[in-house]
């Protein structure tokens, strides 16, 4: 029995870092951006009086930055505590907080790479292992599972994960881009109903994490930028 996991050296900490920094830094410098014109508004600054959208704009952006910051320490964290353990019988996922996932062998139905990853999936829906390739000792994973499978040479497109993001897309530039009221109450409500799913999916992934107090806020301030970018374009279109 061999046991796998990620192991980071000091120069990987230390990039790993340094980008989730200036990450912080452009999500900082958005709101605080949104905050000054909002604030100069409020006391009544001529200059500032047609830059509301400015205001949603940068809100958006910097939600957006959030919800990336989130799922990024979500990930990082989760990479963190996973261990894969290679037997006689198959390969066990182990995970701090989740329940083991082991395929047999004989169960795999799909051996497959997909975005830096090597997906194994067993004949059960269910049953789905994804080994990032940061874990120590990938290549001899690999080498092992193919004994038993082939390895697929190209990843599967799944529709329902571009799906979203297409359809989110296309709802928030009809939002922007048409002047009539009630294509932009329509394509808005698709547009949240986008960002519903997406607000799920991301809480799915990290509501058992210690990043919460980051999610909420991601969550919040993309409502919030959300609503107030459909009302202006409502009111002022």
């Amino acid at each position: 029995m061999q046991e796998y996991r990620i192991e980071r050296d000091a120069v990987s900490a230390k990039r790993e870092t340094i980008i989730r920094l200036l990450h912080w830094f452009i999500v900082v410098l958005l709101f605080t951006i949104a905050g000054a014109v909002f604030v100069l508004h409020l006391m009544g600054v001529e200059a500032v009086s047609n830059l509301l959208w400015l205001v949603v704009l940068t809100t958006l952006m910097g939600s957006a930055g959030i919800f990336s910051l989130a799922y990024s320490e979500g990930r990082r964290i989760l990479m963190r505590k996973l261990v894969f353990v290679l037997d006689e019988q198959g390969i066990t996922r182990k995970a701090k907080g989740c329940p083991d996932v082991k395929i047999n062998y004989f169960e795999i139905s799909d051996l497959r790479e997909s975005n830096s990853w090597l997906v194994v999936e067993g004949r059960e829906p269910q049953k789905r292992i994804a080994i990032p390739k940061e874990v120590m000792g990938f290549e001899e994973i690999r080498a092992e599972l193919s004994m038993y499978h082939h390895l697929s040479d190209r990843a599967k497109i799944s529709l329902k994960r571009i799906a979203l993001p297409v359809v989110s897309i296309l709802s928030w530039a009809a939002v922007l881009w048409f002047q009539d009221a009630s294509v932009v109450i329509s394509a808005g409500v698709v547009a949240l109903i986008t960002l519903a799913f997406g607000s799920h999916r991301l809480w799915s992934l990290l509501h058992r994490s210690s990043k919460r107090p980051l999610l909420w806020t991601s969550l919040g301030f993309a409502w919030l930028a959300a609503l107030m970018l459909i009302y202006i374009r409502i009111v002022r279109p």
